[in-house]
């Protein structure tokens, strides 16, 4: 089994390091924001919660996409 810093420094084939390190830091951000919402009582089941963010990361990614910078931006 590879380690971290192996799967680092090889991201998906046609994706450079700085596009999967944006999307990375673009899912931890929603689950940060979903912690902090499942914490706060706002769903009255994980399972509504994690289809409530899977249809706002969805949304999101429907307008956005990773230019060839390796940014994420809106299409």
């Amino acid at each position: 089994m590879a380690n971290i810093s192996e799967e680092v420094n090889m991201p998906p084939s046609g994706f450079s390091k700085k596009a999967v390190r944006v999307a990375l830091e673009f899912v931890a951000a929603c689950y940060e924001e979903l912690l902090q919402e499942v914490k706060s009582g706002k769903y009255k089941t994980f399972e509504q919660a994690i289809e409530t963010e899977l249809i706002q990361i969805r949304k999101a990614l429907s307008k956005a996409h990773i230019n060839p910078e390796g940014n994420l931006v809106e299409k």
